[in-house]
C-alpha cells in the first residue's frame, strides 16, 4: 500500500473511532432463527461526517470524487466505504433501467480486492438472491453493485473487502 492509502486508513480509523462504525474480520453470515419484531434498526448517518476518500488516480474512474449529497451520507471503515440514502429506505431501479427489484449502490473499496455482497432480510424470511459487482474496476477505489431483494422490508447488507466487512441495515420499498 503506498504511503496516500496508508494515510486515507489513518483518517478513516480516527474519523470512525467516535463515530460507531467498526471493522471487522470476515465471516461466515449466521441467519437469524427468529425475524425481528418492532421498528427496523436501520443504520443511520454516523455523528461526524466521513472525510470523502482522496481518488484513486488510476483505473477507469481515476478523477471520481466519492462524496455524500443532502440526500445521503457516506457510511464505512477503514476497508469500506458506501453511500446512504439519509432517509434509511432503498428503492428499486425502475424497470427499464435495467434493474427490475434491485438496487444500485456505489461503493469504495479502500482495502485491495474484489468487493462481494450478501443479503439477509430481518423482518421476515426469503431466499438471499443473488448480487451484481461488476468486474473492471480495478483493485481500489469505485465499485459499483447491483442488489437484489425479493420483498420490500428491513434488510441488512454486508460488503466484504479486504478480509474486512461493512454491515449495514436499511428499509426496503416495495417496487
Amino acid at each position: 500500500m503506498n504511503h496516500n492509502g496508508r494515510l486515507l486508513m489513518l483518517v478513516l480509523a480516527a474519523a470512525l473511532a467516535g463515530s460507531g462504525c467498526s471493522t471487522t474480520a470476515a465471516g461466515p453470515t449466521v441467519a437469524t432463527a427468529t425475524p425481528i419484531s418492532g421498528p427496523c434498526p436501520v443504520t443511520t448517518p454516523p455523528p461526524v461526517a466521513l472525510t470523502p476518500p482522496p481518488t484513486t488516480g488510476t483505473g477507469p474512474n481515476p478523477t471520481l470524487i466519492f462524496r455524500a449529497g443532502p440526500d445521503s451520507f457516506l457510511y464505512g471503515n477503514d476497508a469500506l466505504l458506501v453511500l446512504l440514502p439519509n432517509d434509511a429506505v432503498l428503492r428499486p431501479s425502475d424497470r427499464q433501467r435495467g434493474l427490475s427489484s434491485g438496487v444500485k449502490l456505489p461503493w469504495w473499496r479502500v482495502a485491495p480486492g474484489d468487493l462481494t455482497i450478501a443479503t439477509k432480510r430481518l423482518d421476515g424470511t426469503t431466499t438471499a438472491r443473488t448480487t451484481d459487482v461488476p468486474g473492471g474496476y480495478g483493485d481500489t477505489g469505485f465499485q459499483p453493485s447491483g442488489i437484489y431483494f425479493d420483498a420490500p422490508g428491513c434488510w441488512q447488507v454486508t460488503g466484504t473487502a479486504g478480509g474486512k466487512t461493512l454491515t449495514f441495515v436499511m428499509n426496503v420499498a416495495a417496487r
